[in-house]
């Protein structure tokens, strides 16, 4: 299961949820960073893959942008409703103990406690971390090394895979040398 699971409202900020997994996943590997929208595969109960998934992530990073507060459905506001999806992910984060950070997108302000309902209140309490289109490498940067504690020694650095390359071709080699034909 994916160490980072990133929470985000389509309608709002989709573009930077994409470019954040995909500046995660360059450090961190795809096994360890959750976005709905690439790892809940076609057919599968997508309830029940992110409660999979948020029962076993180590951090959760709730992106919000402009609109993310005021987004509505029917004139009701969607954090209005119970069975909102983002609603639940950050209730289900908040409830788990598990480290919940705000991550300010598109210029966005951090929501007041009284702004959000009840059960999500205590997000507005959570230090929020922004990010900003013109500082953008710097700022993923700064947020994959304060992500990088919450997780564990064995998600904190993708794999090199070029080094794995050189070393299985050395023992490729290694292993065949014997059977070389030696020159006349």
């Amino acid at each position: 299961m994916s160490g980072i699971f990133i929470s985000y409202r389509r309608d709002d900020q989709a573009g930077f949820a994409g470019r954040l997994a995909d500046a995660l996943t360059s450090t961190f590997g795809a096994d360890n960073v959750f976005r709905d929208i690439e790892d809940i595969h076609p057919g599968e109960d997508f309830v029940a893959a992110l409660e999979r998934q948020l029962a076993s992530v180590d951090v959760m990073l709730v992106m919000i942008g402009p609109a993310w507060l005021t987004t509505s459905r029917n004139g009701v506001r969607r954090l209005e409703e119970a069975d909102d999806f983002v609603r639940r992910e950050i209730e289900a984060g908040l409830k788990s103990g598990k480290p919940v950070l705000p991550v300010l997108v598109g210029g966005a302000m951090m929501p007041a406690e009284k702004e959000l309902p009840p059960a999500i209140a205590g997000l507005a309490r959570r230090q929020a971390f922004i990010l900003s289109d013109t500082g953008w490498a710097s700022d993923v940067a700064r947020l994959a090394q304060t992500v990088k504690p919450f997780l564990p020694a064995s998600r904190r650095q993708v794999p090199n895979f070029r080094r794995i390359w050189v070393l299985g071709g050395v023992a490729l080699v290694g292993m065949l040398a014997p059977f070389a034909e030696a020159p006349e």
